[in-house]
């Protein structure tokens, strides 16, 4: 028999000795109340239960013994035995039996014992012989005595409190207790915030005393911090049940569903005692039984058309599960005629008409996206279990609520797998830490497939759109930021921190500032204020213990593709740094030099000129946005190359900065008079009153 799970033993056991109490229950009532139907009909489902499971699980003692006490009950309801004190004491005593070898599961983990005396004595009961209860009794103490002679192990016979090794718990009850943590965490932060209070305290007074005070206090938080994390991942273990529970009972689905189909079909479903939070199988069960059904229906042909593609007649449906760290990747598969990509892009076209460009070139992973819409469905006859597309918005829905994601493969006569990503609990959450516009966010893992850093020339633009080419496939590329009114702008850098997120099997790229670090903490809702706010799933405290908003990553992509090309480009205008070209004229090449570097330190895109003659010539090929000349200078004086710009209609308002040795009065207003905006003294050049003028006069 394979190794069953301490978890599942423990419940057997567990459920085993209620229902024992309960039978016990049962038979005093029906001696005192001799035609108790119901009562009689509770007992035999009870003793039924403990027989299956202990089957099931192969303990063959205790499903020998209950099966004889429900051939005796069986005979009472037939009329064949009366409920006597002799029945009662033998059923009393069979129960102890059983009861007894729950004990010894528990212990050894087999429940291997001497039945055969009780199984005679049952038998005859059930016979309607009548039997001798005394010397029954003689036969088990006489039993007894040499197993314990033997040197056989009496614990099993010990009180039954005292080997109680569970209890059950509401759920409720378990949920109530997390929420009570959250709470104690959130004060916990608070008093971490106060620590950091009393060292800036300590940092000024320079009290040694409090020092030590608060050093103490320090050690006590931390280790507090890892008490109450620790207990807080043993409750959230009490929520989770393995995933069985939801992927036995396909089986019947599949063979009553394949039944009702006309179809034969073969379902292969693993043993698995992976743990998954509760709140997640409820969900599950709904979206596994929707696959199911649409995998039947759509996916397996029938036996004469599997024959006459050269198949099996019986199909196949199979489930894998994988756990992969704190996830679990769980894979449907059916062998069937796959997905039809072209009937996939007729109807798509049909229902979609506005987006008909982009449908035309989609690839099939693409296409399979609107299989999740709701109404879609390529099948032309609907029935209770029509199509691919019916039924799987739902199963969107649900996915979503589980915080999971799913996509589809399919190779045309060979068959479609849906493949299922979701937590083990939704009690914590996986994501990154990430800035944008100067503020941070956590953004979910699940929809996150790479994170790329890519400079700005690499991006290609097609209709105001910036893309990216990774993997043959053009990624249509949107910044964070353009999804806030607030557009403060973050820090310029050359290249940009890209996470790659796909929805709906399309990927986007989400631009960034700045991606921080991976973490996995706890989640708080969000207060009911914001119900309506999508974008937002909730919150997490980070290691400042400050609160960071949790972004929803579909809600954004929805936001993003609804985005015009215009209010892209607006956007890129509003935020993209702007380039400020100068022209520097000087004769001097030293000069000119010194002003190059100190423009260019200052982000400025500089171009120099010899004289007021090879500026005029550099000012009419390009626009400029600031002037610096010198005055004195051979062919054309900075006077002349002044007046000249200022009858050019493209430089009427551009500042104009004469840097000159000559300070005179009668300098100053003559280059005034032309429309000079600044006037520097060589004698006392300085980069700081440089750039702190030039930025004066561009508005900067």
């Amino acid at each position: 028999m394979a190794k069953i799970s301490s978890d599942i033993t423990e419940s057997f056991v567990e459920e085993t000795n209620e229902l024992l109490e309960q039978a016990r229950h049962d038979v005093i009532t029906l001696k005192n109340i001799q035609n108790d139907e119901n009562t009689l009909a509770n007992l035999l489902r009870n003793l039924h239960t403990i027989k299956g499971n202990a089957r099931m699980l192969g303990f063959l003692t205790i499903e020998k013994l209950s099966h004889a006490l429900e051939d005796i009950y069986k005979s009472v309801k037939d009329g064949q035995v009366k409920n006597s004190d002799r029945l009662v004491k033998l059923v009393f005593a069979v129960a102890d039996k059983i009861q007894s070898c729950t004990l010894a599961i528990r212990n050894t983990g087999t429940d291997d014992s001497d039945i055969e005396l009780y199984l005679r004595y049952c038998d005859k009961l059930a016979a309607g012989e009548l039997i001798d209860t005394d010397a029954f009794v003689a036969s088990l103490n006489k039993q007894e005595a040499n197993e314990t002679d033997s040197g056989e192990d009496d614990e099993n016979t010990k009180g039954r409190v005292g080997d109680i090794q569970s209890i059950r718990i509401k759920l409720s009850r378990v949920n109530e207790i997390i929420a009570a943590f959250d709470t104690m965490i959130t004060r916990e932060f608070h008093l971490k915030h106060q620590l950091d209070e009393l060292q800036k305290f300590e940092e000024r007074t320079e009290n040694h005393d409090l020092s030590k005070i608060r050093k103490q206090f320090e050690s006590d938080i931390y280790a507090l911090e890892t008490s109450i994390f620790s207990v807080q991942e043993q409750v959230f273990d009490l929520r989770m049940l393995p995933i069985s529970l939801v992927l036995k009972p396909l089986e019947n689905t599949i063979a009553i569903e394949s039944l009702n189909l006309g179809k034969k079909v073969h379902c292969s479903i693993p043993n698995s005692d992976i743990a998954v939070d509760k709140v997640i199988l409820e969900e599950l069960g709904d979206i596994l039984m929707h696959l199911i059904r649409n995998a039947l229906d759509h996916g397996i042909e029938s036996p004469e058309e599997r024959k006459a593609c050269g198949k099996s007649e019986e199909g196949t449906i199979t489930i894998t599960c994988i756990r992969e760290t704190k996830h679990i990747e769980l894979k449907i598969t059916d062998d069937g005629r796959g997905l039809n990509y072209d009937k996939i892009r007729s109807k798509a076209l049909t229902l979609y008409p506005e987006r008909g460009e982009e449908i035309k070139n989609m690839a099939d992973r693409e296409l399979s996206q609107f299989l999740f819409q709701s109404g879609f469905s390529t099948k032309d006859k609907v029935t209770e279990l029509s199509g691919r597309g019916v039924g799987l918005d739902v199963v969107w829905s649900n996915v979503e609520k589980i915080k999971g994601r799913i996509k589809i493969e399919s190779e045309a006569g060979k068959g479609t797998s849906f493949i299922l990503n979701f937590p083990l609990s939704l009690s914590t959450l996986q994501g990154l830490f990430i800035y944008s516009n100067k503020d941070k966010y956590m953004i979910p893992s699940q929809h996150i497939v790479d994170i790329i850093y890519r400079k700005k020339s690499e991006y290609i633009t097609l209709q105001n759109q910036s893309y990216l080419k990774l993997s043959d496939q053009l990624i249509p590329c949107f910044s964070l930021s353009s999804l806030f009114s607030d557009q403060r702008g973050g820090l310029y850098q050359d290249a940009d921190s890209i996470l790659i997120a796909e929805y709906m099997e399309q990927r986007i790229g989400i631009i960034v500032d700045q991606v921080q670090q991976y973490v996995s903490l706890v989640v708080k809702p969000l207060p009911k204020s914001f119900n309506n706010f999508s974008i937002l799933q909730g919150i997490v405290f980070d290691e400042h213990y400050d609160i960071v908003p949790i972004l929803h990553v579909p809600d954004i992509l929805k936001k993003f593709k609804s985005l015009r090309g215009y209010d892209i480009k607006k956007y890129e205008a509003a935020t993209k740094k702007r380039t400020v070209r100068i022209l520097a004229v000087d004769d001097s090449a030293t000069t000119r030099n010194i002003e190059r570097s100190i423009l260019e330190s200052a982000d400025f895109t500089v171009d120099t000129a010899v004289d007021g003659i090879d500026a005029l010539e550099k000012a009419k090929s390009k626009q400029y946005d600031l002037v610096m000349t010198d005055k004195d200078m051979p062919r054309m004086t900075g006077l002349v190359l002044l007046d000249n710009l200022r009858r050019m209609e493209q430089y009427k308002e551009v500042p104009v900065v004469l840097v000159s040795a000559d300070q005179s009065q009668k300098t100053h207003d003559e280059f005034k008079k032309l429309g000079a905006n600044a006037i520097i003294s060589k004698a006392d050049f300085e980069r700081s009153k440089l750039i702190g003028t030039i930025k004066e006069l561009l508005g900067e």
